[in-house]
C-alpha cells in the first residue's frame, strides 16, 4: 500500500498526528479503536445584552480513536452560536466552528500532547466577504492535583500556522478549576485566562490582547455525567467578525457534560 503525503499545507499537520498515532511505538501494547465519547452543551444569557447579542449556545462532541501504549489520538468538534433578536426572537448572528485533532499521553493524573485546533466564523443570514478563521499549532497539558476534591489546571501555548483577516500569532492558555465542597452539589470556581499576540493589520486595527473568563457555580455529578450551573463575568476580543472590539459581561447559563474534558479552552 503506498500512502501519498497530502500536498494541501492545510491538511499536512492533521495527517501528521494521524500517522504519528497509527504508527505508534513498536510493542506498544494492544491497541483500542475508539476508547472514549464525549459530549457537551452550554446555554448562557448575557447581561447586559444588545441585539446581536442576547444568548451564547456550545454544543459539541470529541471521540478518542485509537489509543496504544498511554497516549490517545482524539479529534473533537464544537460549534458555537450566537443568538440576538434583530429579525425575531431568537435570531442566530454567528456560527462558529471549533474542529480540533491531537495526542495525549498519561503520566500520572496528568495528560500532555500535541493539538491542531482550527477555527471557522461565520455570519449567519448575514453578509460576510471576508473570511475569518485560524489554525493553531500547540502544546496542551492538563491534569489534578486532589482526587478527593480536585483542584485542576490547563496550560497551552501555540503558534498560528494561519490565520485569515484577525493576525492572530501566538497564543497562551492557562486555566484552573477547584471544587470547593464535596457532596451531590458541589460548589466550584473556574478561571481562564488567554494571551494573544496579533500582526498588525490596517483591515483589523488594534495589537495584543487577553481575554479571561471568572466562572462560579454548583455542579452535580453522577458517574460520567456532569450537570452545572454557573455565573460568570468575560471579557472577550473580537467580538464581532469584521470589526475591532472587546467586550466585558456577565454570563447565567447550564452546562451539560458526558466523559467530556473539564474545562474548555478559550475560543
Amino acid at each position: 500500500m503506498i500512502l501519498e503525503w497530502p500536498a494541501s499545507p492545510r491538511m499536512r499537520v492533521p495527517a501528521g498526528l494521524l500517522a504519528l498515532s497509527l504508527l505508534g511505538p513498536p510493542c506498544a501494547g494492544a491497541v483500542e479503536l475508539l476508547p472514549e465519547l464525549s459530549a457537551r452543551l452550554r446555554a448562557a444569557h448575557y447581561q447586559p445584552t444588545e441585539p446581536d447579542f442576547h444568548w451564547t449556545t456550545w454544543i459539541g462532541a470529541g471521540a478518542g480513536l485509537v489509543r496504544a501504549g498511554g497516549v490517545t489520538f482524539y479529534g473533537n468538534a464544537d460549534v458555537e452560536s450566537v443568538i440576538g433578536n434583530v429579525r425575531r426572537a431568537f435570531d442566530a448572528t454567528q456560527a462558529n466552528y471549533h474542529l480540533e485533532l491531537g495526542l495525549r499521553a498519561t503520566a500520572g493524573r496528568f495528560e500532555l500532547g500535541p493539538v491542531f485546533h482550527h477555527v471557522s466564523r461565520h455570519a449567519v443570514d448575514r453578509p460576510k466577504v471576508q473570511a475569518v478563521d485560524w489554525n493553531l499549532l500547540g502544546l496542551r497539558l492538563t491534569g489534578a492535583f486532589r482526587p478527593s476534591q480536585p483542584v485542576r489546571i490547563l496550560a497551552s501555548a501555540g503558534r498560528t500556522t494561519e490565520a485569515a483577516l484577525v493576525g492572530y500569532r501566538w497564543e497562551l492558555q492557562a486555566g484552573l478549576d477547584a471544587e470547593l465542597t464535596g457532596g451531590a452539589a458541589r460548589a466550584y470556581a473556574t478561571g481562564q485566562a488567554r494571551r494573544v499576540t496579533v500582526r498588525a493589520s490596517p483591515a483589523l486595527p488594534r495589537g495584543d490582547f487577553l481575554d479571561f473568563r471568572l466562572e462560579a457555580g454548583a455542579r452535580w455529578r453522577r458517574e460520567a455525567r456532569v450537570l452545572e450551573g454557573f455565573v460568570a463575568l468575560e471579557r472577550r476580543n473580537d467580538v464581532l467578525l469584521e470589526q475591532p472590539g472587546a467586550k466585558d459581561r456577565a454570563l447565567v447559563g447550564f452546562r451539560i457534560l458526558y466523559a467530556s474534558p473539564w474545562l474548555f479552552p478559550l475560543p
